[in-house]
């Protein structure tokens, strides 16, 4: 009889484990990339709303400045700081103005208001790319073409409102009389020259003052000279006050970058309130108040809220 000593040692048996097959494997990955499918819309809108929010915060501290520039000059800025409607050259922008009233005094004390904002001396102030002036949603390139000369002046995302008026009447300033501009805020150059509060006569809460301009929209390019073809980026500057730039007027409908170009004096030439939001655009009324506009709000509902003593009714319920 076979007996077995004690303590022998027993062989221990492996078992071997099974690992996934291809089609597991497969499985496995088609499954996260629904999920990933599935979050990844929802991931992009919850950014885009922080977005919009905090552009949102933009109109506000920027209508707080002007509210501010008003307490303490007791009139509204203008578009233009010196130099008139013509003064892409020779003038300065009104958020070259409130500089000092939107936590940029060191800017504003660095600026010579009596050189123009394409002036050298004044470059390192323009070229400045200043947060509260650029909407989180917008894409902007590190410089203008080189070509440009606006080269070195930073983009902006905002615009005054001057009125309903067409653009046609602002062109008219060689020689001929100057053109009344119905908005809460105007140019020096044209008439009243300068606004105040109490000209505001359909209400501050029913009248715009501050919108958003996309900066960069498709098919906007140089027609002609050695920039011919390269884009123009909307020619939205903060501190140029020329028309189309940092003053647009409701003639035109809102202009989106997913939408083709339907400016004024050529498919390239864009000049109404535009944002890279979908659906509409933002706008900071004169009580301080922001608003999302549709772009499908009805064109004299718009006109009338961009006047600022038409005597209309606005219904729309903002």
């Amino acid at each position: 009889m076979r007996t077995f000593a004690q303590g022998a040692l027993i062989k221990p048996s492996f078992r071997v484990s099974r690992g996934f097959t291809l089609v597991e494997l497969l499985v496995v990955i088609a499954i996260i990339g629904i999920l990933v499918g599935l979050l990844l819309p929802a991931v992009q809108a919850a950014r885009e709303a922080a977005r919009k929010l905090q552009c949102q915060n933009h109109l506000k501290q920027i209508g707080l400045a002007i509210h501010n520039y008003e307490s303490t000059y007791r009139a509204l800025p203008t578009i233009d700081a010196g130099g008139g409607i013509y003064s892409s050259l020779s003038g300065n922008s009104l958020f070259v103005s409130i500089l000092g009233m939107i936590e940029q005094s060191s800017a504003f004390n660095l600026y010579d208001f009596s050189r123009g904002n394409r002036d050298p001396v004044n470059q390192q102030v323009v070229a400045q790319r200043l947060p509260f002036y650029l909407c989180p949603s917008g894409t902007f390139p590190r410089q203008v073409p080189s070509c440009d000369a606006d080269n070195g002046r930073a983009p902006g995302s905002y615009a005054g409102c001057i009125g309903s008026r067409d653009f046609n009447q602002y062109w008219s300033f060689y020689g001929l009389p100057r053109p009344e501009l119905n908005g809460a805020l105007v140019y020096t150059d044209s008439q009243p020259g300068r606004t105040w509060l109490r000209d505001i006569l359909d209400g501050t809460s029913n009248t715009l003052m501050v919108g958003e301009t996309a900066y960069n929209l498709p098919d906007y390019t140089f027609r002609s000279g050695n920039c011919a073809g390269q884009p123009r980026y909307s020619f939205t500057y903060w501190s140029n006050p020329f028309p189309g730039s940092t003053g647009c007027t409701t003639q035109y409908a809102f202009n989106p970058k997913d939408r083709p170009d339907d400016g004024i004096f050529d498919p390239n030439w864009v000049r109404s309130f535009r944002s890279d939001h979908v659906g509409g655009v933002q706008f900071n009324f004169v009580d301080g108040s922001v608003h999302f506009l549709s772009e499908n709000i009805d064109a004299e509902v718009l006109d009338a809220m961009a006047t600022r003593a038409g005597g209309e009714v606005v219904t729309t319920q903002l």
